[in-house]
């Protein structure tokens, strides 16, 4: 079996964790700002004695802008430096994958200014199924018919009007999807890219623009 470091820095709870034949090991912290001065250092740790990693496998977005480039840059650095190919795979859906075997799972991450990232998937299968396409929008407007399944830290975005439009929250909300960013690693290793192919994947622009120089 191949092992796999998984790398998720799309929220607010990084994590990291590295799981393989007979090996499971997972590391996570809620960062406000400086998650790389956290995530190496405890990358490093996580993987002493672990042996070889084959693949690397880290979420590309939607999520927070400079959450993710320090996790796809940590990600990049690691496989350049070992010479392993990464395993692109979206946050919306390893947060699916902290949910119940349901047949509909609403997963949501914190788009700020009164907006979600969201998405509904079906996750009775081994990976999960997209229901819906990701989507930038008020959180009544990625609401899927009842019964689902709500999870990922955007449910604190409105818990109370989710539970009232027929979903149920899981508990697993505020947990990083590290372990399950490396699992989907393994099941699509033949899918693995070179690091100069990974691309992030936005929704929203980033707020801050780079100035333009007056002439």
């Amino acid at each position: 079996m191949t092992t796999v470091l998984g790398i998720d820095t799309a929220g607010p709870v990084v994590g990291a964790a590295v799981v393989g034949p007979g090996l499971e090991r997972s590391w996570s912290q809620r960062v406000i700002r400086g998650a790389d001065a956290v995530l190496i250092p405890a990358i490093a740790e996580m993987l002493e004695g672990a042996g070889p990693v084959d693949l690397v496998a880290v979420s590309i977005g939607p999520g927070a802008f400079t959450g993710l480039r320090v996790g796809v840059a940590t990600a990049l650095g690691f496989a350049v430096s070992k010479q392993v190919p990464v395993v692109c795979v979206s946050s919306l859906e390893v947060r699916a994958m902290l949910a119940p075997e349901n047949a509909q799972v609403l997963a949501l991450l914190d788009a700020r200014k009164g907006r979600v990232y969201g998405q509904v998937f079906d996750t009775r299968g081994a990976e999960p199924l997209p229901l819906s396409e990701p989507e930038d929008r008020a959180l009544p407007s990625v609401v899927p018919q009842a019964p689902f399944v709500a999870v990922g830290e955007g449910v604190c975005v409105d818990e109370a009007g989710i539970q009232q439009a027929g979903g149920s929250v899981s508990s697993d909300f505020d947990r990083s999807p590290a372990v399950a960013v490396a699992r989907l690693g393994q099941l699509r290793q033949g899918q693995a890219v070179a690091p100069n192919d990974v691309a992030l994947a936005y929704l929203r622009d980033a707020d801050a623009k780079k100035p333009t120089l007056k002439k």
